[in-house]
């Protein structure tokens, strides 16, 4: 029996001095390479009015335009969330305005929310594109809302099949308006 207390203590006594040993080391982190080629640096700064804007984004967050706005510099694409100037999306929606350098082009594209059938943005679609050189619309889509009385929700069907239809009037309206924002986010 004294033998097993012994031994014992002896296995407690030289596992107590590893765990102080190691613990009495120093501890050095390991150093992240100078030159990391994957890495993007960005040199964010904090405008007045809340907007932050770095060498590749410039993002607003909760501002007159919408809830979130990102314009991305080298894509020269803007990311959308809430967009709250024009009253046809609603307050709720998703999409995007995008410059096409190649074919002097403007694309827009969002989608209002009326409901939810997959967890992401369900509602009507408006998409279309403008030449930024003549303001012309070239290209329109309006697609409906979905048939929300057939998927089951009940509580969105007053949205079913919605559309929203827009005249090239307030295409060009619209398109001009992010064609200058654009401008402005670039100029500066």
């Amino acid at each position: 029996m004294k033998r097993k207390v012994h031994l014992l203590l002896s296995c407690i006594l030289v596992l107590g001095c590893f765990v102080f040993v190691g613990c009495g080391e120093q501890y050095e982190p390991i150093s992240e390479p100078k030159e990391n080629p994957g890495a993007i640096e960005k040199d964010v700064e904090t405008t007045f009015n809340g907007s932050t804007s770095d060498k590749s984004n410039y993002e607003v967050i909760n501002s007159t335009i919408a809830e979130y706005l990102s314009y991305n510099y080298k894509g020269r694409s803007m990311y959308i969330a809430g967009l709250k100037i024009f009253e046809e999306f609603g307050i709720s929606n998703e999409g995007g305005v995008s410059i096409g350098t190649d074919e002097n082009t403007l694309t827009f594209d969002i989608t209002k929310s009326t409901g939810t059938v997959t967890g992401a943005v369900d509602g009507p679609h408006v998409y279309f594109k403008m030449n930024l050189a003549t303001n012309e619309i070239t290209n329109k889509k309006f697609q409906p809302a979905p048939n929300y009385a057939e998927l089951g929700k009940k509580e969105f069907i007053k949205h079913s099949k919605e559309v929203i239809k827009l005249t090239d009037e307030r295409m060009v309206e619209i398109g001009v308006y992010f064609k200058e924002l654009i401008m402005k986010i670039e100029a500066n």
